[in-house]
């Protein structure tokens, strides 16, 4: 197995920028798709989250940055490559998540920094939440989320 060294952090960058910019089009964009506003019958302006619009458009804010990464990002990387630099952002991801879960109440900057760089997989995790009602199990395989990135690899190197 070759795997050439200047591709190792192509998925860890690539992650890392999806999430940023993920969480970012989910707090400016999402509100006009998925929050509700009510007036109640005192004047109060009531905000909710409807529950089927967030998980349709977090749903395709996943395969949005799936398919980027997988069609255009990684389209010169082999499956090893990918497997290889893939690998990398998973530790890091599973890292990440048990520092937080070590800590019951993180600092405010630490759980901001975490919810913005881990935004692409937590989308995941949600979804699997939903599906198991497992909080930790759903975590621990979201961090696998980079991995999904290995059947658009190439064969081999051209």
């Amino acid at each position: 197995m070759k795997v050439r060294k200047q591709t190792l952090w192509r998925v860890p960058i690539y992650c890392l920028i999806a999430s940023w910019l993920s969480f970012y089009v989910t707090v400016y964009l999402g509100r006009f798709f998925f929050v509700v506003t009510t007036v109640g019958e005192d004047g109060v302006v009531v905000g909710s989250i409807d529950q089927v619009r967030s998980g349709i458009f977090n749903g395709v804010l996943f395969l949005i940055v799936l398919l980027l990464g997988g069609l255009w990002a990684f389209r010169s990387m082999t499956r090893a490559e990918i497997a290889v630099s893939a690998g990398i952002m998973t530790v890091v991801y599973l890292v990440a998540l048990g520092l937080l879960r070590m800590f019951p109440q993180p600092p405010v900057s630490v759980t901001v920094a975490a919810a913005t760089l881990r935004n692409w997989p937590s989308i995941l995790t949600s979804l699997l939440f939903k599906a198991t009602g497992q909080p930790t199990l759903s975590a621990v395989l979201a961090c696998l989320a980079p991995l999904l990135f290995i059947p658009f690899g190439r064969k081999q190197v051209q």
